[in-house]
């Protein structure tokens, strides 16, 4: 393991700002969907455009969650929300335990 203290703070701050970054995609195409669903029924929409808008949502989600699973912790090297074939969205990293927030504390 890498010691955090020989870590560039340049290079941490912006792998963590890339995490960061990606998590918020994540979490944003996941809070979208309620408003979005109220939204169309409130326009009453027709079940084919509920059908589609549904299906536009899942692609942004899938999107979002490949975003999320590829992003590589700046410490380790590995994916940061993925290991093996689990995908946990923790706000550590699964390998090496480097928190989301390690940049802004000290």
């Amino acid at each position: 393991m890498v010691d955090e203290n020989k870590i560039d703070p340049v290079i941490l701050h912006q792998g963590l700002a890339k995490v960061r970054n990606r998590r918020w995609i994540l979490w944003a195409s996941i809070l979208v969907y309620m408003p979005g669903l109220l939204i169309a029924l409130d326009m009453q929409a027709s079940g084919g455009t509920m059908a589609k808008l549904f299906a536009a949502w899942i692609a942004l989600i899938c999107v979002s969650v490949g975003l999320a699973t590829i992003v590589s912790c700046p410490r380790c090297n590995n994916s940061y929300h993925t290991n093996g074939p689990t995908f946990l969205p923790v706000r550590k990293c699964v390998h090496c335990g480097l928190a989301v927030n390690a940049d802004k504390t000290k």
